[in-house]
């Protein structure tokens, strides 16, 4: 069955760092001696009250003084990043400087917390080096799409879409969650790019363009949902097409969810559930007899939500029930 999207949310650094590849992939370089797997951070249970010496180094930084800021740095490897990160954002343009030159650090820890604490404090003034960095083929830097996507610069845009293409494939995550962050405004560079994209980076754009939900997208993707000889990719625009689609998208999803591959009419189904699509509404009830069970139940689940009504499906032992609503 294909998987349900919740629409990302913006998440805090300190949730972000910690739990960013646990979440999604492992990098393969190996961490420095003495610190944890790459791109986590330590946390103590949230609260912790801070070591008399992390203390002692906040007291000191909140004289602003850039040398005590950078001083901070290496405490997110061992205290409760949380209040770290609340410290340093009510620094505001102060943290910047000093961040800003933490970037080059030769440890990528230090580079990477840096990064994250500029996102955190919307620093404008670093969209350059953030920029410098994600173009760079140095570890971590995929936290600096990350960032570039809190500070909403439209200048970022172009470099975030871009790194779609990436081969590492963190870097592509964090720059779709970057566009999606921007929001409407990432639209047109998007829809520029798509046609001649393919593979991953067209998969990618696609998610982005689901979430950003602007139905300026809906020809772009229409013209992915028409050509694209890849089930996967295919399936990825009919999907997006549930947030960007309007009336116009009914037809073409309706004749994809009966002569597209398996999971293409799953997407296809969904998003005709997602816009109420009542004239699918034959088509669909073709596809609940569908040989596949996940087409049959996406198919009973968007009948669901065209009529108001619970309709039942034949599940994969062949027994009639009822989908698991999903759209409410």
């Amino acid at each position: 069955m294909m998987r349900i999207h919740d629409t990302p949310r913006r998440i805090p650094l300190t949730l972000f760092l910690a739990l960013f590849f646990a979440m999604f992939l492992p990098l393969t370089v190996p961490p420095a001696a003495g610190q944890g797997p790459e791109g986590t951070l330590h946390t103590p249970f949230p609260g912790t009250p801070l070591s008399p010496a992390a203390e002692a180094a906040v007291l000191a930084a909140k004289s602003g003084d850039p040398a005590a800021i950078r001083a901070l740095l290496p405490f997110f490897d061992t205290e409760d990043n949380e209040r770290l990160v609340r410290f340093v954002t009510t620094l505001k343009d102060k943290a910047a400087p000093p961040l800003i030159g933490a970037i080059d650090d030769p440890n990528p820890r230090i580079a990477e917390v840096a990064a994250g604490l500029l996102g955190e404090v919307r620093s404008k003034q670093a969209v350059p080096k953030l920029t410098e960095f994600l173009k760079s083929d140095r570890q971590r830097r995929y936290v600096a799409a990350w960032a570039l996507g809190e500070i909403k610069n439209p200048d970022s845009i172009p470099i975030l879409v871009a790194v779609l293409a990436d081969r590492n494939e963190s870097v592509v995550k964090a720059a779709t969650r970057a566009l999606i962050n921007i929001g409407r405004e990432s639209t047109p560079a998007i829809v520029s790019a798509l046609p001649s994209s393919s593979g991953r980076p067209r998969k990618a754009m696609l998610r982005a363009l689901e979430d950003i939900e602007d139905t300026k997208a809906e020809d772009a993707i229409l013209a992915v949902l028409e050509s694209e000889k890849d089930p996967v990719i295919q399936a990825a625009a009919a999907r997006a097409l549930s947030k960007c689609g309007t009336a116009k998208s009914y037809v073409p999803l309706e004749r994809w969810l009966l002569e597209g591959d398996v999971g293409v009419r799953v997407e296809c189904a969904w998003s005709l559930g997602i816009l109420i699509a009542k004239p699918a509404e034959d088509a669909l009830r073709k596809t609940l007899e569908h040989a596949d069970a996940n087409v049959r139940e996406w198919s009973a689940r968007a009948l669901e939500n065209i009529t108001g009504e619970r309709v039942m499906y034949r599940d994969a032992k062949g027994k009639m029930a009822l989908p698991y609503n999903l759209y409410r």
